[in-house]
């Protein structure tokens, strides 16, 4: 066994704990898209403008999704959206801002799916289930974020390569804030937390991006379990052991 159980479960007592964490994710997914976003005056649509907003932002959503972000056109947007390219340059300025616009949610969402559990009673349980809910998440974003590796890769814009980065070592740092504090609560023995949480972010990380992200229709849900179930063992059975004390 690669860890301690018994006593009261953590999952109840931590939720406050993991509901901050999950809060700061999406606070700081929020300041990267906005570091990112030109500098405009703060205005405020009407109704009607907001719409329009809306119906911009999940055409474009589902133009990226379709034609990659190296070959989706402003006219595809406006097109889609069912609205005259003139109403584009009315909320957006450009491709890129309207694809961090709709970027976003994806990648709020994913952050409050990122979340590593305690592992408690049935830990290798918890762990597949949570990669469960992380695959979901994915799978439900796939287009967008597999053109968000597109955008790191490709663009001119050296935001999206920034962004990407940012993102991945925000997941590895928080996956390394959960193995420290299984140490610190004796139920994992010691190792190098920062390589150890760079290597399972990778792992979950190429998984996803593979077996997800680049198919051209989503994964049934028994793929999806089947996929958590390897990740999971995986980092069960990474989690170095409590080393026992030697007989006195």
């Amino acid at each position: 066994m690669a860890t301690k159980t018994g006593g009261k479960s953590p999952r109840s007592s931590s939720f406050p704990e993991e509901e901050r964490e999950n809060e700061a994710a999406r606070q700081h997914i929020r300041r990267l898209i906005a570091s990112l976003m030109p500098e405009s005056p703060e205005k405020r649509p009407n109704k009607r403008g907001q719409e329009t907003r809306e119906k911009l932002i999940a055409a474009a959503a589902a133009c990226f999704g379709d034609y990659g972000y190296t070959r989706t056109r402003i006219s595809d947007i406006a097109g889609r959206a069912g609205t005259a390219q003139g109403n584009f340059y009315r909320h957006f300025s450009s491709l890129d801002e309207i694809f961090l616009a709709a970027l976003q949610p994806a990648l709020e969402e994913l952050a409050s799916a990122s979340a590593p559990p305690d592992p408690s009673g049935d830990e290798l349980r918890n762990l597949i289930n949570q990669n469960i809910t992380y695959l979901q998440t994915y799978s439900r974003h796939r287009h967008l974020l597999r053109v968000m590796r597109e955008a790191a890769a490709a663009s001119e814009n050296e935001g999206f390569a920034s962004l990407w980065l940012q993102l991945r070592a925000g997941f590895v740092k928080r996956t390394q804030r959960w193995l420290e504090r299984l140490h610190e609560q004796g139920k994992i023995g010691s190792a190098n937390f920062e390589l150890l949480a760079e290597a399972l972010g990778s792992l979950t990380e190429q998984m996803a991006y593979v077996h997800v992200g680049l198919l051209p229709v989503a994964p049934r849900p028994e793929r999806i379990r089947e996929l958590a179930t390897v990740i999971g063992e995986v980092w069960y059975r990474a989690l170095p052991p409590v080393e026992e004390k030697a007989a006195k």
